[in-house]
């Protein structure tokens, strides 16, 4: 009979270790996606505080290229160094304001993750409640900004405000619960909300991935930019949230069994 020991300790035989190892698959492309999806939130913050007046400008010839190389046309080229300088100059007209946005917000997608790893959680308890602590901080110094930019002065037009006050709020919500409930000395509804916090966060990043593809596919037809920008923002964030929702109900009796009394003792 296969044996084996699941990274809780259990003893596993027969199809308890091909669950685990499917298990451990799905964990390992979960924490790859994530990484990822980090990185580009944070070299993004990276390049606006380098280039925090024309960021989206020196990106555009890469646009073009790709757009090129796909054969696609772009029926607003003549219009698009307006409208790219229209998207840069909320950020170069209020930098202050940018730099308390993008770097908190970049400190936030560096350090999360690391907060979601049970090894480093269980080792280093005081690490994981300050890194908390710092994180809640960061968190709602940057979405003042963030709010600021997206609802008072949206390049998008009403759209991007619902969405951006939509989403903002939620993170809002989800940070200040998931500090409420560990405080409370409930662990498993502030991993819940941390999670959610985390997926508007990220959100960000799958947005800059959605509107690659939603450019490339609406763009040639027709639409505008801003139309674009607001299908990209509801998208991303929708799919991510969506995610994170699926991933909390996947775990949901896993992580519940875990922290119960009878599974500690």
């Amino acid at each position: 009979m296969r044996r084996a020991v699941a990274h809780d300790g259990r003893v596993l035989t027969g199809r308890d270790v091909t669950r685990d190892s499917a298990s451990r698959s799905v964990m390992t492309v979960v924490w790859c996606g994530v990484t990822l999806l980090s990185l580009i939130g944070v070299t993004a913050a990276l390049l606006r505080v380098a280039y925090p007046s024309d960021l989206a400008g020196r990106a555009e010839p890469l646009r073009q290229t790709m757009m090129s190389a796909l054969g696609r046309t772009d029926p607003f080229f003549a219009r698009r160094a307006q409208e790219v300088a229209l998207f840069d100059a909320r950020f170069a007209s209020f930098r202050l304001a940018t730099l308390l946005h993008v770097i908190p917000g970049g400190l936030f997608l560096l350090l999360a993750p690391l907060q979601f790893s049970s090894r480093l959680r269980d080792r280093h308890r005081g690490v994981h409640r300050w890194t908390g602590r710092l994180l809640v901080m960061a968190a709602l110094l940057s979405v003042g900004p963030a709010l600021h930019f997206g609802v008072m002065m949206p390049y998008a037009g009403v759209g991007e405000s619902i969405a951006v006050a939509t989403f903002g709020g939620l993170f809002v919500i989800a940070i200040i619960t998931a500090f409420v409930a560990i405080r409370m000395g409930d662990v498993s509804r502030h991993r819940e909300w941390m999670i959610r916090a985390f997926a508007v966060a990220i959100g960000i990043s799958v947005v800059r991935l959605v509107s690659i593809a939603v450019d490339i596919a609406l763009s040639p037809a027709g639409v505008s930019p801003q139309t674009v920008f607001v299908v990209s923002i509801w998208m991303g964030w929708l799919l991510t949230l969506g995610a994170g929702e699926m991933w909390i109900v996947g775990t949901r009796r896993q992580v519940t069994a875990r922290l119960s009394p009878t599974a500690s003792s």
